[in-house]
């Protein structure tokens, strides 16, 4: 295999794990429409909380958006917005909005 065979395919490699992480972004964004459902407002709280993101994976994926592969890749596979959203920081500010929604809905304390 040639070496630039290779490194093509390290390349698609990466960004189809890359892709996977966008995909798991762009779910728990599509979640926020979804119904509120106090039964289960709890374990949601939780769930989200999980997927909220720290300081260094939104300064890596505000800086891997900025790849033009990432930006064609998001494009195809519609995640786009959503690795955006992690690297403004903007994805855990819409996580934050969803609990207080999910709190003053259910009447729960935080």
């Amino acid at each position: 295999m040639s070496r630039a065979r290779a490194a093509a395919l390290c390349a698609l490699a990466g960004v189809c794990l890359a892709s996977g992480c966008a995909q798991k972004y762009a779910k728990v964004e599509e979640s926020f429409s979804e119904p509120i459902n106090c039964a289960t407002a709890q374990a949601d709280i939780d769930r989200l909380q999980a997927a909220k993101v720290d300081k260094s994976t939104e300064a890596a994926e505000s800086m891997k958006f900025a790849l033009p592969t990432t930006i064609i890749v998001g494009s195809i596979t519609g995640t786009a917005g959503a690795e955006s959203d992690v690297g403004s920081g903007e994805y855990n500010r819409k996580i934050d909005e969803r609990i207080a929604d999910i709190r003053e809905t259910c009447k729960l304390g935080g």
